[in-house]
């Protein structure tokens, strides 16, 4: 949903950014939808686990197992982030 209607596509392709993380919201909701909308304008995906929430207990593991189904490696926790990040230094 953050690619309808918005400039974020201009954006991001002007940053060169390939990869989007994202945190917040539902999962079977918000975050379900723009891993799809992100999926088909060619993003790589990270969904923080442990960073965001569903409308219920069972949405929130439904909507991860299809975000995972579209993108196998989607699916991190906020260890793993700060891990990469120390990496990264």
């Amino acid at each position: 949903m953050a690619f309808f209607g918005t400039n974020l596509e201009i954006l991001l392709k002007g940053l060169h950014v390939d990869t989007l993380y994202l945190t917040g919201g539902l999962t079977d909701v918000c975050i379900h939808y723009t891993v799809v909308d992100a999926h088909q304008h060619d993003y790589y995906i990270k969904v923080v686990t442990d960073a965001v929430a569903g409308s219920s207990e069972e949405a929130y593991h439904y909507a991860l197992k299809a975000i995972q189904y579209l993108q196998k490696n989607a699916l991190i926790t906020t260890q793993e982030v700060e891990l990469a990040r120390k990496k990264d230094e």
